[in-house]
């Protein structure tokens, strides 16, 4: 079976290309299509399949099948010699992004030797994992300025090959198993590494080199990065969404993240003072409702219904009655979905899970609880009235313990 010639291994930029059709074979979802020749990177060491036309058919996936390219069409092209283009803007944004990742993979090998042991490169960022877990703060930055000052400095990257004996000599960032003919790329003075991707001629062509996120795992620390025109698009969205926040407080724009702290302690604040006067409230309306209930039986039983919007003052309220002397509480929460708190004093004659279930099981919904609580829902909203009472016809001698 005859190999692929991989155009894009000596020329990362040919953009079109002359090939010829070897053969087309039925695929799942079109036709693969193997040519002799090819600048299309297929899917392979992290960094994602090109895509363009061959022969004005859309090229849906380029598949690296070890010896061979296979090249994913929806049909399969009619002439045995074909015309090939690559979508540049998708190549150039993954050689940006490639050769950024060789960059600061070095740039962190320099400032602490810690090594990466994958990158992956994705269609809004790409991220690389390095083998630590003990990374601060500075050494992110430090690592990060190194990678952009080897950027400002235009450095060359060239092309080579060498055979395996020879490159398993040379100081390589990552020791490669490859056998025959081994790719290497060099950033000049900075990094030498095996690769197969796609690369810029000058790390000036990678543009910016920005960390977005870090994320520690167990002994390892993933570092999402972005490059070039990624970097000048995710700094504009940011730059837009700061200017908003700063027109939204009429502050400047280097004193939101303060404005924004401060008014998050206020809102905490405000929350826990609305729940503390919540609570009163409960505590209020339990007693009047607890007043006004007749007592049968040696309780007093409470039945009332809330809507949707008051669902954690309801709450509150079975909470509350659950502290006056003899009561017994059943409150349902109309919406989608409703729900029920039951609860009773302590030492109570009722198992308020035993009721609850046994309420949920007649009308629907689930729930369950100990002896003097218990929530659940899930039932028809129309039905909510006939639930409590049925709850109360439970509050009987056959259920007391």
């Amino acid at each position: 079976m005859p190999k692929t010639d991989r155009l894009y291994y000596t020329d990362c930029y040919l953009r079109e290309f002359q090939a010829r059709v070897l053969r087309s074979e039925p695929a799942p979802n079109g036709f693969k299509v193997y040519l002799d020749r090819t600048a299309f990177y297929p899917n392979s060491g992290g960094q994602p399949t090109d895509f363009g036309t061959l022969a004005g058919i859309p090229v849906l996936e380029a598949v690296d099948e070890g010896e061979e390219i296979a090249h994913l069409l929806g049909q399969a092209p009619e002439a045995e010699s074909v015309s090939g283009k690559i979508d540049w803007a998708r190549r150039f944004d993954h050689m940006q992004q490639h050769t950024g990742q060789h960059i600061l993979s070095a740039a962190f090998e320099r400032i602490g030797s810690y090594k990466t042991v994958s990158f992956h490169l994705g269609e809004a960022s790409s991220s690389i994992d390095l083998d630590s877990d003990r990374l601060g703060v500075r050494q992110l930055e430090e690592a990060e300025d190194v990678a952009n000052q080897v950027v400002f400095e235009n450095r060359a990257v060239r092309i080579s090959f060498q055979p395996a004996g020879e490159a398993s000599r040379l100081e390589l960032r990552k020791p490669t198993s490859r056998e025959g003919e081994v790719r290497l790329v060099e950033v000049e003075g900075f990094d030498l590494s095996a690769c197969g991707g796609t690369h810029v001629d000058g790390t000036g062509a990678v543009g910016l080199i920005l960390m977005r996120k870090v994320e520690r795992m167990k002994g390892l620390t993933r570092v999402e990065f972005l490059c070039g025109g990624r970097a000048q698009r995710q700094a504009r969205r940011d730059f837009k969404v700061l200017s908003e926040a700063a027109r939204v407080f009429s502050a400047a724009l280097e004193t939101v993240p303060e404005l924004i702290a401060k008014q998050g302690q206020e809102l905490r604040e405000g929350i826990r003072g609305r729940e503390k006067l919540l609570e009163r409230l409960a505590e209020y309306q339990a007693r009047e409702l607890w007043q006004a209930a007749p007592e049968i039986a040696a309780r007093r039983v409470v039945r009332q219904i809330f809507p949707a919007e008051e669902s954690a003052q309801a709450k509150m309220l079975a909470h509350a009655l659950a502290k006056l002397p003899l009561a017994v509480a059943l409150v349902g929460v109309k919406g989608n979905p409703t729900a029920l708190f039951f609860s009773q004093a302590s030492g109570g004659h009722s198992q308020m899970g035993s009721v609850l279930k046994q309420t949920v099981t007649k009308f629907g919904g689930k729930g369950g609880g100990g002896r003097d609580f218990a929530q659940g829902g899930g039932l028809e909203e129309s039905r909510l009235e006939e639930a409590l009472a049925y709850a109360e016809a439970l509050l009987g001698p056959k259920i007391a313990t």
